[in-house]
């Protein structure tokens, strides 16, 4: 039993080629960490790798489909022609051999001594009832891989697991002797804390290569793609939903804020009335105390004045009400300490009554705006459907028979299905079959309709001399296959599939698909959306809205990959985004400040300057995940949504519609994108790649300045005070005087010129925005280095800082791995942006005449774990900045300082806001 008769039957991708080659060295530490966009061949390269080692291998994949993948390319990429699949491969972790290949679930049923029917895992059930699973007999799967000296483990997108099938992947390396492990991913979890991606490195080693989607689509191993988004408003019954809940809200607030009992219980609560005496307890609370003391003074109460001492503020900062901080205040009062409150046992009562109500309370969690029910209105809006037939309409005009199009959805929703030609009633959710039904019933030209679930597939009637020829070709007993009309449309049929073949189902439909028997083809993303290969696929719309970033990158990957039939393919990829236009802290401001303007509040990282909503926010926070370029010239390629060019929308519901045509109109012109890509490739730099940057509307610069002015003016008495020293000494009488004069300035002079000198020092150093950030750069960076986390050495690192027109300095670290680099982020984020519950934090004071300034600045929580790196992060910041108080932040002292520093992160006028970019550059 050996590799030895494997051998790549094509070509290597440079990438591949580049990590082939230096492989030993990769391999030292046991570990091959390799991310790569969806795509790009990580299959191939692993089982390449695999092979190259040449000992008995474990290959773990997330979903029966990708397992499926793995052995599927192993037979035809690497066995010889005609040849049949060895015997040496496994499916089953109890009867392992040579090449076992199973999913996460499957090591952790055997773990757990338990059975499961794997096939349930694509069957994308509509309940959220978990696959099958029944007891086994007891097995020692440690001893049964050891038998075949089991010594490689392949890991596919190792961290899209639960945390069960997590705890039996550690155990399962754990309990192997020191097994080379591959692990391959498109998405990184980047946005995890230090301590989970430490877990995640020791599993996967640190990241060894990383290969970007626009180097891939500069050599010509992705095509030339773009990203769109096609808004929706909610349908009628869905905006009375909602305004029925918005109108219930604000009239229970405005109650609440006319409620007397209510009033005085928040009055009479120890912590308002007694505030000295309870220090202790506010710390440990600090954001109820808050919520209190806002909520009061929104109505008129004033702050008692030692309470506006504690929090570090005047009463004219006190920020106004919003619904975020009556969640807090709400849920303080009627839950965590409503023992406080037992003499208004009636009144709250009353206000919990109320609350459950109009549907704002979630598991003891008070929620106004974003409850669960809202967030599933938005995001399962049937408005959508008219967005999917919009883009598919204008999708088939443009492209005609060479369109290949996917609609991914969550859910299959088979009841929505009609029974009858006499039963089309309205439809009423989001799925697969309520697209499929709403893209039949819109009969748009051109479009052959099919669906492919694990337990739904339909084909229209003219695809099947297609389907016909392709099980043939596949060598399928027709006996297996099943066909039937579907009951309310005799042009299309019901596939039904049963044995063996089942498994080849996903494989005959694609092959439909590829052959034009169906162009618009609607699944799930649970079937397709991970590891399916579909080349042709050129239209891509994502219906679904429960997956994580990390899986929109995924299925993104489905429409971006090449098709050698078709050198010239590029891709659209449609986004879906219902909007809230009407939100509910406007409705409070007309409560609490009789104001009823929207809220818009600038933010340099953010095209939309409104809230509309919880979907577009989710839809933000996915177009983090991958990058693209830009719609308009200057074409740049970065990650996020900015490029979406959706600065100076008007969000109302002529503004959408126009927003809605710019989109199409630009998805229209597919022949530009080649040349888009092309010259966004050209970048800033001689050899341009994704780079990574932390953006920041911040610097510490201020003190500087100040210190700077103090010294300038020193210096000027000291001049003024020589130049009358030296007018006065020729005038006969006062020659003593002079000199004592002349004494005084000379000594004043000594006396102050090493700390002016030391300030102005810092002052050329922090002259800008950019400057001030690369010194807070040096200072982090030093201080990763004497904690070895960064071990690359200094002359081959250089800290980059450039400011935009927006005034956003962005800084990043150059020649550094990409664990280092991330760190470095990560860290210069935490330093610069609010204070959320650092260990340890810098607190800076200056003082210039009557005018003084407090800020303060968290130590990174990578930095603050332990007391001597802290200390050593202090002592750099004062050599780059200047000088600062360290203070812990555990002691009832610093729980003081570091309420007040939260206090003002969100009582200033000015927010302090991070941000990660990535640029190609």
């Amino acid at each position: 039993m050996t590799f030895d008769n494997l051998s790549f039957q094509a070509s290597w991708r440079e990438y591949q080629e580049r990590v082939l080659a230096e492989l030993d060295t990769h391999l030292d530490d046991d570990h091959l960490h390799i991310v790569a966009a969806p795509g790009s061949g990580k299959t191939i390269l692993g089982l390449e790798v695999m092979r190259r080692v040449g000992q008995p291998a474990l290959i773990l994949a997330p979903t029966i489909t990708i397992r499926n993948q793995w052995i599927e390319r192993l037979t035809s990429l690497f066995l010889p022609e005609d040849e049949e699949r060895p015997d040496w491969i496994s499916k089953d972790i109890r009867k392992p051999k040579f090449l076992t290949v199973i999913t996460y679930q499957a090591l952790h049923a055997a773990f757990s001594n338990e059975d499961v029917d794997e096939e349930l895992q694509d069957a994308e059930d509509e309940a959220e009832d978990q696959p099958r699973v029944t007891q086994s007999k007891s097995v020692d799967v440690i001893a049964l891989l050891a038998e075949q000296n089991v010594n490689v483990l392949v890991l596919d997108e190792a961290h899209h697991l639960r945390n069960e099938w997590w705890k039996a992947l550690i155990k399962l390396k754990a309990g192997l002797v020191k097994p080379k492990t591959v692990a391959l991913t498109a998405s990184p979890p980047y946005d995890v804390d230090f301590k989970e991606w430490q877990k995640y490195e020791e599993l996967c080693g640190p990241i060894d290569a990383e290969i970007s989607v626009p180097e891939l689509v500069q050599r010509g191993d992705l095509c030339p793609h773009q990203d769109y988004v096609h808004f929706s408003l909610p349908t009628k019954d869905e905006h009375q939903k909602l305004w029925e809940f918005k109108k219930n809200t604000a009239g229970f607030l405005k109650k609440l804020s006319e409620n007397k009992r209510f009033l005085d219980a928040l009055s009479a609560h120890p912590w308002v009335r007694d505030t000295q005496r309870h220090v202790k307890d506010i710390l440990d609370d600090p954001q109820f105390f808050s919520s209190i003391i806002i909520f009061l003074n929104s109505l008129g109460f004033a702050p008692p004045d030692y309470a506006l001492d504690i929090l570090g503020v005047r009463a004219a900062e006190v920020p106004g009400v919003d619904p975020k901080w009556l969640e807090v205040l709400l849920s303080g009062v009627l839950y965590s300490y409503v023992d406080d409150f037992s003499e208004f046992d009636d009144t709250l009562g009353a206000v919990r009554r109320e609350l459950k109500r109009i549907g704002a309370i979630e598991r003891r969690r008070i929620n106004l705006e974003d409850t669960k029910e809202i967030k599933k209105i938005l995001a399962s809006s049937t408005g959508k459907l008219k967005s999917i037939a919009t883009i598919t309409r204008m999708e088939a005009k443009q492209l005609g028979d060479d369109l290949r199009m996917v609609v991914l959805a969550d859910y299959i929703r088979e009841a929505e299905l009609p029974s009858g030609t006499d039963e089309l009633g309205p439809l009423n959710k989001i799925g697969v079959a309520p697209i499929f039904e709403h893209l039949r019933r819109e009969s748009i030209a051109g479009v052959k309709l099919g669906v492919l679930t694990g337990s739904l597939i339909i084909l229209p009637k003219d695809a099947l001399g297609i389907f016909d020829q392709v099980v043939r070709d596949n060598h399928i007993d027709n006996s297996h296959i099943r066909l039937s009309d579907l009951a309310h449309d005799k042009n299309f049929v019901r596939v039904h599939i049963k044995g063996e073949q089942k498994q080849s189902i996903v494989h005959l439909i694609t092959e439909v698909f590829n052959a034009g028997g169906i162009t618009a083809l609607v699944g799930t993303q649970a079937l397709l959306g991970e590891g399916w290969d579909a080349p042709s696929v050129n239209t891509l719309i994502l219906a679904s809205y429960v997956g994580s970033y990390m899986l929109s990158n995924q299925m993104r990957g489905r429409a971006i990959r090449i098709d050698p039939s078709k050198p010239n393919k590029t891709a659209n990829i449609w986004h879906l985004a219902s909007v809230d236009i009407e939100r509910l802290d406007e409705k409070l401001k007309s409560v609490f400040t009789k104001e009823t303007s929207r809220r818009e509040i600038f933010d340099p990282f953010d095209d939309v300057q409104q809230d509309v909503g919880d979907d577009v926010r989710m839809l933000q926070r996915r177009f983090l995940a991958f990058e693209g370029v830009s719609y308009d010239a200057p074409f740049t390629i970065e990650n996020g949504s900015k490029r979406l060019a959706l600065a100076g929308t008007k969000w109302t519901g002529a503004g959408v519609e126009s927003l809605n045509q710019s989109m199409l109109a630009r998805a229209k012109v597919r022949n530009a994108l080649s040349h888009t890509w092309s010259n966004g490739l050209h970048g800033s730099s001689p050899k341009p790649e994704m780079r990574e940057n932390v953006g920041s509307n911040y610097a510490p610069q201020g003190f500087v300045f100040f210190e700077t002015i103090q010294y300038l003016i020193m210096t000027g008495l000291i001049t003024a005070a020589l130049a009358i020293a030296q007018i006065l000494s020729g005038v006969r009488g006062v020659e003593t005087l002079a000199i004592w004069i002349l004494v005084g300035a000379g000594v004043a002079a000594v006396m102050i010129a090493p700390k002016a000198f030391k300030i102005f020092r810092l002052y050329l150093r922090n002259s800008s925005l950019e400057k001030s950030i690369t010194q807070v750069g040096w200072s982090v960076l030093e201080t990763l280095q004497f904690m070895e986390h960064i071990k690359t050495s200094t002359q081959n690192l250089r800290i980059q800082s450039t400011q935009n027109k927006m005034g956003v300095v962005y800084c990043r670290l150059d020649g550094a791995t990409p664990a280092e680099r991330r760190l470095f982020l990560e860290a210069m984020g935490e330093v610069l942006g609010p204070t959320e519950n650092p260990r340890y934090l810098l607190v800076r004071s200056s003082r210039l005449g009557g005018i003084s300034r407090v800020d303060y600045h968290p130590v990174p929580n990578s930095i603050g774990q332990k007391k001597k790196n802290a200390e050593f992060f202090a002592k750099r910041w004062e050599r780059y900045i200047g000088p600062s108080q360290l203070v812990y932040t555990r002691s009832p002292e610093g729980r003081l300082l570091l309420l007040q520093a939260r206090t003002q992160s969100f009582a200033s006028a000015f927010q302090k806001k991070t941000d990660r970019l990535s640029v190609w550059e």
